[in-house]
């Protein structure tokens, strides 16, 4: 049976960084934001997205992800709607590669709203990605391409990060170079490995 990694932090923390560097290291990684990619593309969610939303986040018939992150973030009610649509399509599919990769040493789910959606206890670790609020904001602006008002916006509609790191069990402090978060992941999970398996990473 695999041991089971829950990986969350805020936005514009690292996530994505954590994820790609336990790739490297031969953990397969399960990513929310992938699966909800893949349902915005099913012509059933498209629809149910056009009925909620309207016309107005499509583009030429394409999703205009973009819009629709803008509504979702400035208005808790729409945010609500697309979550309730959303929310247990992709945690059926999370389910589903769990149980298709238990044979699997280390397995890590990437999931933002881990906390929001209270599946805590289907892991055996939580790791909380940690960066300072002047940094979220500096990576989200310039990853998205957005106002520093639109991603004040994106972090304050999430738990704050202070409330997730007092539920962490691992904290990954994502604040310098890749380097020093590499090796925190490093040794985290050379000491899952001694104290599951009684081995070493490979």
């Amino acid at each position: 049976m695999s041991y089971k990694i829950g990986i969350t932090g805020g936005i514009g923390t690292g996530k994505s960084l954590v994820s790609n560097i336990l790739k490297e290291l031969g953990i397969i990684v399960i990513s929310a934001d992938e699966i909800v990619r893949e349902l915005q593309k099913d012509p059933y969610y498209l629809q149910k997205i056009r009925e909620i939303f309207g016309d107005n986040v499509f583009d030429k018939g394409n999703l205009d992800r973009k819009k629709l992150a803008k509504i979702i973030f400035s208005d808790s009610d729409a945010r609500r709607k697309l979550e309730n649509l959303l929310h247990p399509p992709v945690l059926e599919e999370i389910k589903k590669k769990l149980e298709e990769l238990k044979e699997r040493d280390i397995i890590a789910v990437e999931v933002p709203l881990l906390f929001e959606v209270g599946i805590e206890d289907w892991f055996d670790e939580i790791w909380v990605v940690y960066a300072p609020f002047e940094l979220q904001l500096e990576r989200i602006v310039n990853r998205d391409n957005i106002s520093k008002e639109d991603a004040v916006a994106r972090i304050r509609a999430q738990i704050p990060i202070e409330e997730k790191l007092k539920k962490a069990d691992f904290v990954i402090y994502n604040d310098k170079d890749i380097e020093s978060t590499k090796n925190q992941i490093k040794e985290r999970v050379s000491t899952i490995y001694r104290m599951i398996y009684n081995k070493n990473l490979e």
